[in-house]
């Protein structure tokens, strides 16, 4: 369950809650619907272990298959949604916390989603986070 996230979001609002709760449930299927097949998620301030963007749903899918499959108690918490319906445009300051399986350690992050949504799914994804305590954490798995 989705921590924080409004109970009457507009449709753009839900769409991006989408990626949240697809996650949260493991369900990487549902995660990559939520994508035009030709998106891009985009980390401006990515870490060493991680490249810039993954273009497509199908990449960006398998690159967070790859992160999060095997996380225990992921749980996000959403603490500020912005979102303009004309512009297509929904921002989300967030926060994340899990264990990671294969080191056991606590992982915890603040992040600020803008998603673009064309439709009812996310065409881009412009993802900040602390690079160095993704680094830190994620390096055992990338």
């Amino acid at each position: 369950m989705v921590v924080g996230a409004p109970a009457n979001a507009g449709a753009q609002v839900e769409v991006a809650l989408g990626f949240h709760r697809s996650l949260e449930a493991g369900d990487f299927d549902a995660f990559q619907a939520l994508f035009t097949p030709d998106a891009v998620n985009e980390l401006p301030f990515h870490s060493p272990v991680s490249p810039a963007q993954f273009v497509g749903a199908e990449a960006i899918a398998a690159d967070y298959r790859k992160m999060i499959s095997k996380r225990r108690d992921l749980e996000f918490t959403i603490h500020s949604v912005t979102s303009d319906e004309a512009a297509n445009r929904v921002i989300l300051e967030f926060s994340g916390r899990s264990i990671i399986g294969e080191t056991g350690a606590l992982y915890e992050q603040d992040y600020v989603g803008v998603f673009t949504i064309d439709g009812t799914r996310i065409s881009r994804l412009r993802l900040y986070a602390d690079p160095q305590r993704a680094a830190k954490a994620l390096a055992p798995i990338r």
